[in-house]
């Protein structure tokens, strides 16, 4: 049978995240996934379950994660998105849809992940403009961008990542690359952290993102980022950031997997 691949974009302010919850005696919760089987469903006129790529939190957004389903599909793959679209809330849109090898595993195919924390340096005098309080963390304090940048230097590499994990991450290793962490200065004050690498642990670009806003506001020194990480301390880092300010934004797959590009 067929198999596709499917690049999702969706404002995750009202989804309990990407994973399917149906809570015992409850109606299933809103889910990315949930929602998406339910489409798939309906187009395919056949029960589809759908696997994404990554599974974000509730009120992480994503410009491009990659979901993959098997179906007898009989809609030209060109016109698989149209059809989706036409029956999914408008906070869930299918970007583009491509066949894939029958084996292909939007999980372990993944080569690397990219995400974006934005914060918004604001005063905490002045009224906040309401359009974007779902899609930017406000910080309420000056930050200095070069300490910032120095502690994010610091974070690449291949390493544990214990200390900027939750404590619950489920994972066996916390053993993880990280091939960049960039801070980048955007018109109106905001900054963003980007942070690429081959998977990450539960919260860690969050953790990330708070450690760095630490060091932002001098209570973290860009020096002690080695030291924080080869302690395993989740205490020592910085907080957990508010899920709004994050975005998935791309996802890289070998050739022969990956979404092909226009000519």
């Amino acid at each position: 049978m067929p198999r596709f691949a499917l690049r999702l974009a969706y404002d995750g302010t009202d989804f309990h995240g990407w994973q399917r919850q149906e809570p015992p005696g409850q109606d299933p919760l809103r889910t990315v996934q949930g929602t998406m089987d339910q489409a798939l469903t309906q187009v395919m006129q056949a029960p589809v379950t759908c696997q994404g790529a990554s599974r974000t939190d509730a009120g992480v957004h994503a410009e491009a994660q990659v979901a993959a389903f098997t179906a007898d599909c009989r809609v030209p793959v060109e016109r698989i998105p149209a059809a989706l679209n036409a029956r999914l809330p408008e906070d869930l849109r299918v970007m583009a849809a491509w066949p894939v090898p029958v084996d292909f595993d939007p999980v372990g195919d993944a080569v690397a992940k990219g995400y974006r924390y934005e914060i918004a340096v604001t005063d905490p005098f002045r009224a906040r403009l309401p359009f974007d309080r779902h899609m930017v963390f406000h910080a309420q304090q000056p930050l200095a961008l070069p300490w910032m940048r120095q502690a994010a230097a610091a974070i690449p590499g291949t390493r544990d990542f214990a200390a900027l994990a939750h404590a619950q991450h489920g994972r066996e290793s916390t053993v993880r690359t990280v091939h960049a962490c960039e801070v980048h200065a955007l018109p109106d004050d905001r900054i963003a952290i980007d942070v690429s690498g081959n998977g990450f642990l539960y919260n860690m670009v969050r953790i990330i993102a708070g450690t760095l806003v630490e060091a932002g506001r001098g209570r973290i020194k860009p020096g002690d980022i080695p030291g924080i990480l080869a302690s395993g301390d989740r205490a020592r880092a910085g907080p957990t950031l508010p899920a709004q300010g994050l975005r998935l934004r791309w996802i890289l797959y070998p050739a022969d997997r990956a979404e092909p590009r226009s000519p």
